[in-house]
């Protein structure tokens, strides 16, 4: 009887060829991937990249609390809906003090935008409906950061 599981039999390693692979895949001007272009530069602060992620939270009994994990320059959007409170309060517990985070953008169920907080603010909710609430790095304000924190929103009637 054949085993249906494939099996590999193993090859020998060429140093020579994998180096002079290297070699040519570094000498290459740009990198693609997925159809956009990157340049290839030894420079990392040239290929600033920037990522963002939607979270969506549930409020229950007036109250979201969400630890998670940030990169260096991801944005991170939370959004919920504000049922019938007319404010939110809206904190970002960084899990070191020192941290570059803070809470840069609100943007309400209109799609109007205000903004940027800092690590807490009260903010009022003209009308009921799903909110954005963005957090990131202060681009004014040292290095980019990664880490955890936690978000916490708390709606007021």
């Amino acid at each position: 009887m054949e085993p249906k599981t494939l099996t590999v039999k193993p090859k020998k390693f060429d140093k020579k060829e994998y180096q002079s692979q290297l070699i040519s895949d570094e000498d290459s001007p740009k990198i693609k991937s997925d159809s956009l272009e990157i340049p290839n530069s030894k420079n990392p602060k040239e290929n600033l990249v920037e990522k963002s992620d939607t979270i969506p939270l549930t409020i229950s009994r007036g109250l979201a609390k969400m630890d998670t994990l940030k990169e260096a320059r991801q944005k991170i959007i939370f959004e919920f809906d504000s049922n019938t409170a007319k404010k939110m309060r809206v904190k970002v517990i960084p899990s070191d003090s020192s941290a570059n985070i803070r809470i840069s953008q609100i943007i309400d169920a209109e799609n109007n935008s205000d903004g940027p907080f800092g690590r807490e603010v009260e903010y009022p909710i003209h009308k009921k409906g799903k909110q954005k609430v963005i957090v990131s790095e202060s681009l004014m304000q040292g290095e980019p950061w990664s880490g955890k924190f936690t978000f916490e929103v708390k709606l007021i009637w």
